[in-house]
């Protein structure tokens, strides 16, 4: 006891203290909150002043909802609010005495009912951050928005890098560094949803239903909805959620507003940037221009695939958006563009997995499958065009009736060098690593071709006073083409001088000894086979949807009946023509490489196989039809003035077939498939005060495979290291959907949000690493795996303290599978249960941010910073031999500063850790990552790298023009 007291009279001296300056901090202090009468809205930016016999002084409400005087010499103050399109608010006499805080709170009236000859009514931006708050809010459904002001002001200029920050939402990458999908609580991105203004679009992936969202730029974007709820209205093939783009609209009054910018990549301060000539690239493959024809090499010009090197121009990016409304705010008018020319890079190491099965439980050895016989080392230069428009036209007849047609064009076109190198290991090391049997050196130049457009048509009309009905007629189209791939390669052979060859142990079971040469000659450079792909696919949608609604009163209550359908017709072709040109072999020699233009290739008489291409029997060639129809039933009723409900039923019939070029005697050549989905939902909200309340909801959702997960072909067009080869049997999957949040908006924005969430999936459909029949090569190849489950909690939340704020994310997800997988014991090849989450799913995301936001001055900073949990980027056939991506954590940064009226001058930074995308095998790796016959780029040895990508850190400076 004794030992205590000094403790406990050091507590209470410090609690002490503490206390006295609290009481320092708090002398003589005024302060309150400022809100509109009506609504209960805070004003942020009212000035609010004070004036007593001595002391005057003025400041303003800041973005915590507050204002507040310290130091404040006791006496008594005339206190007076001034804002905007309000009412000058009377004077208050507030009291101040020593060492006490006054608070004072004041409800101001706006002043249009004031205004006798002319009424001026102006609505709240759609694209404010209060505005995103509001549809939070309000919303029927568990919903996060994104705000056009929040977009402007973050680091990112692409929609799939904003969603990123999103809580429950991580992302993947592709080779340029960009977010291109999202993972939704957990749930890989096939299971996800992507609309434009509520209406769903086709995607120009060749062969997925998920849309690249690296082709939406943000500045088109009023709003981001990120619903993680379902309503029985929605469509039910979003079981992870649904991203819903809300485009610009026509504004209240003329709109002109504009940005130009700039920028550069880090990477190329470090190497060149490589082009080559897409003027030359034929659009149409020989067997398009002369089908049934026998192709010759003059068919395929060189010209495309002689790269330059230098240092690329900087960065440009612009845009523009107009809008207005006419005829006596009848008929409103908005065009926006955006343009986008970038120059982004990257450098990768990747290790090609072999056939190798698993060691056993517990077995500490180095597995044989990361003894690996060739790598990659690759530098990507792409040049990225990224153009997209919108034209929105809206017309209110009256009151009742209103029409809106909207039509958007994105355009997303790569142009792409991929300098290969390419080592084929041999028995021996050199220099501490493993030594090479031969080197590739290869040039892929690529243009990558996407494009999506939509047009909507679509109407609001009050039959009568409670029946109004809904409509909505859409076309949409995605294209996607990569014409003329082409990859011309050359070969030299590496030899170890054998006088200086020495043999040493290695301490590896499997390899107990190597032999180590001091040094290595190369062989000539020689000519080998080069390919040449055309590949193009077409998704059309034509959709068409109708609503009823019947408002009526039940018990004095408010309730809403409403019903409907929907119906989408989808055609989708996709043609492949591949080209392998053989080289010119002399006397059983390779021709000896001097350029590109003096390389001959030659088919033979007998060689007709290549001269025709591979489209007359490419089962990559089919054509897909799809015909989903959607009716539903539902109520929304207010059982209280704090609980409500939107409960209902939803049934969905798929109708899908497809004829592929696939050889007749292969099951799969051809199919129809038909299901029927019966999908209840209930979407409960009880508002515990006027800023609070708690949501429960459950639903059915399903997913359906994508279009060349059924078509059993191995698909040469993908810029992937395994072929992909689809799956005839494959089942639809079924999802029973449970969540539950707690929300709390305190403030303008201010926001407090915890939630959970649990799915139970039948026959979900993962893609799997397997070995082909009969090689030694792996593929994959999607796959029904039983049943699994996956549940989690969310926690967002953002507070301002005055101008300075902060806000944090964090999302942690479980989800569990159990499927077999191959494993040697003892020689003999079995099968043993593994237990592992799904793919795609990262057990802890989240994202964290410092904000300051000075309205008065016009300044907004960010510094953000976001973290992925590691995650199983491919399952694989054998045990312990999934394989994953490393936590990844990222830092980027951006400010903005108004100038004067209309201009602002931002700049951003992304990725300033320079961190990399890492893939692992965890398995033993001693001996690859220190042994004398190490492995390059290997980080440690409790695991395998086998991949390794940098993208660098990226910079952008700009203007922007507000009228």
């Amino acid at each position: 006891m004794k030992s205590l007291l000094p403790f406990l009279k050091r507590l209470f001296i410090a609690a002490t203290l503490v206390l006295a300056f609290c009481s320092v901090l708090q002398a003589q202090t005024i302060r309150g909150h400022i809100t509109d009468a009506k609504n209960g809205e805070t004003l942020i930016g009212a000035t609010v002043h004070i004036e007593g016999t001595n002391f005057k002084s003025n400041t303003t409400v800041k973005l915590d909802g507050n204002y507040i005087f310290k130091n404040v010499p006791a006496g008594i103050y005339k206190l007076k609010v001034s804002y905007i399109g309000y009412n000058t608010s009377k004077e208050y006499t507030i009291d101040v005495t020593a060492d006490k805080v006054a608070v004072l709170n004041i409800a101001m009236v706006d002043n249009s009912t004031a205004l006798t000859e002319v009424v001026v009514t102006e609505h709240a931006s759609s694209e404010s951050d209060r505005h995103a708050r509001s549809g939070e809010k309000n919303s029927n459904n568990t919903i996060n928005v994104v705000s056009a002001q929040s977009i402007a002001i973050s680091p990112d200029v692409l929609v799939s890098n904003v969603l990123g920050r999103v809580s429950g939402i991580s992302i993947d990458r592709s080779n340029t560094g960009d977010a291109q999908h999202v993972i939704i609580r957990g749930m890989d991105k096939q299971y996800n949803t992507t609309l434009i203004n509520g209406i769903k679009i086709p995607s120009p992936d060749n062969k997925n239903r998920y849309v690249p969202l690296d082709i939406f730029p943000a500045g088109l974007v009023e709003t981001i909805e990120v619903y993680k709820t379902l309503t029985p209205d929605m469509e039910a093939d979003a079981s992870g959620g649904v991203v819903n783009l809300v485009m610009k609209t026509a504004p209240d009054k003329l709109r002109v507003d504009g940005e130009v910018g700039t920028g550069y990549s880090q990477i190329f301060f470090d190497r060149p940037f490589a082009s080559f000539d897409r003027s030359t690239v034929n659009s149409k493959a020989p067997g398009e221009i002369n089908p049934g024809g026998i192709a010759t090499p003059a068919d395929f010009p060189y010209q495309n695939l002689i790269t330059k090197t230098g240092n690329p121009p900087p960065n440009v990016n612009a845009s523009l958006t107009i809008g207005n409304r006419f005829l006596n705010n009848k008929l409103g008018v908005l065009f926006s563009g955006s343009y986008q020319n970038l120059y982004q890079g990257a450098n990768s190491f990747v290790v090609v997995q072999t056939n190798t099965v698993g060691p056993p439980v517990g077995n500490a050895q180095q597995n044989q499958e990361t003894a690996f016989q060739s790598s990659y080392n690759r530098q990507y230069s792409t040049q990225l065009q990224r153009m997209g428009a919108i034209a929105s036209l809206d017309y209110k007849f009256d009151d009742n009736n209103t029409l809106k047609l909207f039509a958007t064009d994105l355009q997303l076109n790569q142009y792409r060098v991929r300098q290969t190198t390419q080592d084929t290991y041999g028995g021996y090391t050199y220099q501490g690593y493993r030594g090479t049997f031969s080197v590739d050196d290869l040039t892929e130049t690529r243009s990558d071709l996407q494009n999506i457009y939509n047009v909507t048509l679509s109407g609001k009309h009050k039959i009568f006073e409670p029946f109004s009905i809904d409509w909505t007629l859409a076309s949409s189209q995605a294209t996607h083409k990569l014409p003329d791939d082409a990859e011309f390669d050359t070969q030299y052979g590496t030899n170890p001088v054998q006088s200086t060859i020495t043999s040493q142990p290695t301490g590896n079971p499997q390899e107990p000894y190597v032999s180590v040469a001091q040094t290595v000659t190369n062989g000539p450079v020689l000519v080998q086979n080069e390919s040449r792909d055309w590949m193009h696919n077409t998704d059309k949608d034509i959709s068409a949807y109708l609503n009823l609604h019947y408002n009526v009163k039940i018990f004095g209550r408010d309730a809403r009946f409403s019903a409907g359908g929907m119906f989408r017709h989808k055609t989708r072709d996709n043609f492949n023509d591949s080209y392998d040109l053989p080289n010119t072999v002399v006397n059983g020699v390779p021709e000896t490489y001097t350029t590109i233009p003096n390389a001959k290739f030659i088919f033979t008489g007998a060689d007709t196989v290549n001269a025709k291409g591979s489209s007359a029997t490419d089962p990559g060639v089919y054509t897909f039809l799809e015909n989903v129809q959607g009716a539903y039933a539902m109520v929304k009723y207010d059982i209280t003035d704090r609980l409500n409900f939107i409960a209902g039923f939803r049934g969905e019939h798929t109708y899908q077939s497809y004829y592929s070029q696939l050889p007749v005697i292969f099951p799969g050549k051809t199919a129809t498939i038909t299901y029927t989905d019966y999908l209840p939902s209930i979407n409960i909200k009880y508002a515990v005060t006027n800023e609070q309340a708690i949501r429960a909801s459950y639903y059915v959702s399903i997913l359906r495979p994508a279009f060349a997960d059924l078509i059993p072909y191995p698909d040469q067009t993908v810029d992937e290291i395994y072929q992909h080869i689809g799956n005839p049997y494959l089942q639809h999957t079924v999802i029973n959907n449970y969540d539950l949040r707690y929300e709390f908006f305190p403030g303008a924005f201010d926001e407090f949000m915890l939630g959970a969430f649990y799915k139970q999936l039948t026959n979900p459909i993962e893609t799997e690493l397997q070995q082909a029949n009969g090689g030694a090569a792996l593929y994959l190849t999607p796959n029904n795996f039983g049943n699994a489950q996956n549940y989690g909690v969310e926690l967002e939340a953002k507070k301002y303290f005055g101008n300075v704020g902060a806000a944090i994310n964090y999302t942690y997800t479980n989800s569990k599978i159990t499927t077999l997988k191959s494993i040697d014991i003892n020689s003999d090849v079995t099968h043993i249960d593994q237990t592992r989450p799904l793919q795609g799913q990262a057990a802890n995301i989240g994202n964290a941010s410092l904000l300051y936001k000075d309205q008065k001055n016009g300044l907004d900073a960010q510094l953000s910073l976001s973290y992925i949990g590691e995650r199983i980027e491919a399952v694989s056939n054998y045990y312990g031999l999934d394989t994953w991506e490393r936590p990844s954590t990222f830092l980027d940064f951006s400010a903005q500063k108004k100038v004067g009226r209309h201009f602002i001058i931002y700049v951003k930074a992304n990725n300033l850790l320079n961190t990399p995308y890492e893939l692992i095998i965890k398995q033993n790796n001693t001996f690859n990552y220190s042994g004398i016959a190490k492995y390059p780029y290997q980080k440690s040895p409790d695991y395998t790298t086998v991949q390794y990508d940098q993208y660098y850190a990226r910079y952008n400076l700009g203007v922007k023009y507000n009228f």
